[in-house]
């Protein structure tokens, strides 16, 4: 562990990029950041420091080493970071189907993929009106995927434009306690959209 300074001026260079990187990205990650994700390992106390001098926090989940900055949740501390504009009701969904599907493939040394053909599938379940249209509901799952895209969530793949690999960090950035509360709201979405002719049943699944 390095004994810099955590003043900004006297931090070596590394541990001041990657500071920058944390403050301007929603998260850091070793697989789209490397450098960063080293330099944040190896400057630790020092970034924690600086970052609390700015009344945020810094978590690092070294399982699926993703790296992220929270707001400081005291009473007293001025909020600092901007509040994400809320996801459509699809997006939202979908970053929940995502997280889920990461309790199935925690064993797997390999990505977790998905595919466009698989997101209308699962969007069909929750109709909205006029949803016996074909090209809306297709419309439904590019504007959702687009918008989990945007948050870094997921990633196209470049050879394959119907193909799109997750970020290991939907999991330490949706934790238990967050999936759980939205899990109840992707549970009454479906009872309230779903038609019994067309509705797939959910699969089970069991939480750690």
């Amino acid at each position: 562990m390095s004994e810099a300074s955590a003043d900004p001026a006297q931090l070596p260079h590394d541990a001041r990029r990657a500071i920058a990187a944390l403050l301007t990205n929603r998260f850091i990650s070793r697989t789209q950041n490397g450098p960063a994700w080293q330099a944040i390992l190896t400057y630790e106390s020092e970034i924690r420091e600086h970052l609390a001098n700015m009344f945020l926090m810094l978590d690092i989940d070294r399982e699926y080493e993703v790296a992220f900055k929270r707001q400081d949740p005291s009473e007293n501390a001025p909020r600092v970071l901007r509040r994400d504009k809320p996801l459509s009701r699809d997006a939202s969904l979908l970053l929940i189907h995502l997280r889920t599907e990461h309790l199935y493939a925690d064993s797997l040394d390999e990505p977790v993929m998905i595919t466009r053909a698989q997101v209308i599938e699962f969007l069909r379940r929750f109709r909205e009106d006029d949803d016996g249209d074909e090209a809306r509901l297709e419309r439904r799952a590019d504007a959702a995927l687009n918008a989990v895209v945007d948050v870094r969530l997921l990633s196209q793949s470049p050879d394959a434009a119907y193909l799109y690999t997750v970020s290991p960090a939907i999991v330490p950035l949706i934790n238990e306690d967050v999936l759980t509360r939205f899990e109840s709201y992707f549970d009454r979405a479906g009872r309230a959209s779903a038609r019994p002719e067309v509705a797939p049943q959910a699969r089970e699944t069991n939480h750690a």
